[in-house]
């Protein structure tokens, strides 16, 4: 019994004996084959791991910084604030404050002025007279003029009978040698149309513009604009025409020759100077010279026609004054209907 239980328990049987070394074998196949998954699921996991740590980040796209064209910022607006009550209650309008009054200790009351003379007094009954001397210095520089002109830039002025007033007068001369002529059967002399003429500037204030012209076919201009009537362009206009106006009927070398000459060039060289009165001294028999270099009566048509452009072109229209020597009867009537037109006077001597 005691041997059969060793047998029993120390020994084993052959088909136990293979039963046993069957299951270690599995054991022992199960354990290898649970070390083997667990090292293969270790790998996937650090593979896992690497793929979105390292990998996923990388799909991503860079950060950019975006901001809204309109920038908020409060801190400006409550300065801004601030500031727009700051000014409000400086600009506001002060509280009224009760003027202050005193109170003098002594009288404010001044004595009475004592009674003066009635006796008027009357400076021309006086030995002595500073406003006459006074006129007489201004005079003497030249002054007068020009304190006339002050009040007024127009002068009143006659020439050769025909009174007017403006403040710019052109004067131009015929000098052809059929002028002179007749002018001098008038009993006119060419010195007597100097004296006139400087009678007339010598008139003028300070403040009236004038010029001067000599003409025949071609001209010929004291200057090319408008002068003030000053003491110094006064001398220097009586100095032009003693020195520069022609006497013998003959047109100077340097003397302006438009194309369409005679009375019709003279006309447009007046109307650029832009007078309020224009005197013409001529005979009215009026000649240009034609493209070939012939001669021809200017007709009055034409000229009446070069006027009316002008003056409508003009700012204010000029008057027109005529002085004639000896006109012929054709010529009178056309050119009275020319003068009339433009407001101004005929004078026939």
């Amino acid at each position: 019994m005691i041997g059969f239980g060793s047998n029993l328990w120390g020994m084993e049987s052959p088909g136990e004996g293979n039963l046993g070394g069957y299951r270690y074998e599995a054991r022992r196949s199960f354990r290898v084959s649970a070390l083997f998954w667990a090292v293969g699921l270790q790998i996937i996991l650090l593979v896992a791991a690497v793929f979105v740590v390292v990998v996923v980040p990388n799909l991503r796209k860079d950060p950019e910084f975006v901001a809204k064209k309109t920038i908020y910022l409060p801190q400006r607006e409550l300065d801004h604030s601030m500031a727009l009550s700051e000014y409000q209650r400086m600009s506001s309008k002060p509280a009224l404050m009760e003027r202050l009054t005193t109170e003098s200790m002594l009288s404010s009351d001044l004595p009475r002025l004592p009674e003066l003379p009635t006796t008027a007094f009357d400076p021309s009954q006086s030995p002595f007279n500073p406003l006459n001397d006074a006129a007489a210095l201004f005079r003497e520089a030249g002054l007068m003029g020009s304190l006339q002109g002050l009040v007024s830039e127009s002068s009143a002025f006659s020439f050769f009978g025909i009174e007017d007033q403006a403040q710019r007068v052109v004067i131009a001369f015929d000098i052809s040698q059929s002028v002179v002529t007749k002018a001098r059967k008038s009993g006119i002399s060419i010195g007597r149309l100097q004296s006139e003429t400087l009678k007339l500037i010598e008139g003028l204030n300070a403040n009236t513009l004038f010029g001067l012209i000599q003409f025949s076919r071609s001209y010929d201009l004291f200057e090319n604009y408008l002068v003030s009537g000053t003491r110094g362009n006064k001398a220097a206009a009586g100095e032009w025409l003693k020195r520069e106006f022609r006497t013998d009927g003959k047109s100077g070398h340097n003397w302006v020759r438009d194309p369409v000459n005679g009375i019709q060039s003279v006309i447009k060289a007046a109307f650029h100077l832009q007078p309020d009165v224009l005197f013409i001294i001529s005979d009215g028999d009026f000649q240009r010279t034609t493209p070939n270099g012939g001669s021809q009566n200017v007709p009055f048509e034409a000229l009446a026609g070069d006027i009316r452009s002008y003056q409508e072109q003009s700012e204010k229209n000029v008057r027109i004054h005529f002085i004639g020597f000896q006109v012929k009867p054709q010529h009178t009537k056309p050119l009275q209907s020319i003068i009339r037109r433009n407001d101004g006077k005929f004078r026939a001597l």
